[in-house]
């Protein structure tokens, strides 16, 4: 607790303190007026509550750097192993900031990975901890890559009829697979521009490079904020 305590950035939410009575662990956070990401995007149907695809981008950014500080920026490192939308909350200007380390590990700088208990949300947690558990940055970066899934598509990871992939990032498969990139974009930004559909589409891009089966093959935290700066409209 004095670890993350010390965890300090613009995207982070500021740990503030802690309990523990009896059985109980209670982890204390400043208050973010705008609520969870998951809250907002649930909400998608409502005229009052859309996220525009800039506020988006700025959200998606947003956390990449937090989680990107979590896992390069700050010693020793950490692996969250919760990253979920409702997990990043919103302050007041929309600013996303990354939430809850309950479930979060303590890595040397010469560790790659810490042996764990299954932890995560079904829905973003990678296929490789059904084969070992094991956590790993890589598996924060499987977990960002749905909430990246979620911000394009408007679509909750699990509990939909995803047609052949039965979950989010399956379902985002098979449509590319069929050739409707195109229609994996929410529906709410059909009459966007044709700069905002391209970095949109650049998200889903990115997205499924964070989303690949084999960990080796995703990318870092680093570059996944590199390539968004590179999207920057």
């Amino acid at each position: 607790m004095e670890t993350l305590g010390k965890v300090k950035h613009e995207n982070l939410v500021p740990l503030v303190g802690y309990c523990a009575l009896e059985d109980e662990r209670f982890l204390v956070y400043e208050y973010m007026e705008n609520g969870s990401l998951e809250a907002w995007l649930s909400n998608s149907t409502s005229t009052t509550r859309v996220l525009c695809w800039p506020t988006r981008f700025k959200i998606c950014l947003g956390s990449a750097r937090g989680l990107a500080f979590l896992h390069h920026g700050f010693i020793p490192h950490i692996i969250h192993r919760d990253i979920k939308s409702s997990n990043i909350l919103l302050d007041k200007n929309m600013d996303a900031r990354v939430s809850d380390f309950g479930l979060a590990r303590i890595i040397s700088a010469c560790e790659t990975h810490v042996s764990t208990m299954l932890a995560g949300t079904f829905g973003y947690i990678p296929p490789e901890y059904g084969q070992a558990m094991v956590a790993t940055t890589k598996g924060d970066i499987y977990s960002f890559g749905v909430v990246m899934l979620e911000l394009v598509t408007g679509r909750a990871p699990i509990g939909q009829a995803d047609g052949e992939g039965g979950n989010l990032v399956g379902w985002v498969r098979w449509m590319e697979k069929k050739g409707k990139e195109s229609e994996i974009l929410d529906p709410c930004f059909l009459g966007s521009s044709i700069s905002l559909k391209n970095q949109m589409l650049c998200v889903l891009r990115i997205s499924r490079s964070c989303t690949c089966d084999e960990p080796s093959k995703r990318p870092t935290m680093l570059q996944v904020v590199k390539l968004l700066n590179d999207a920057k409209i």
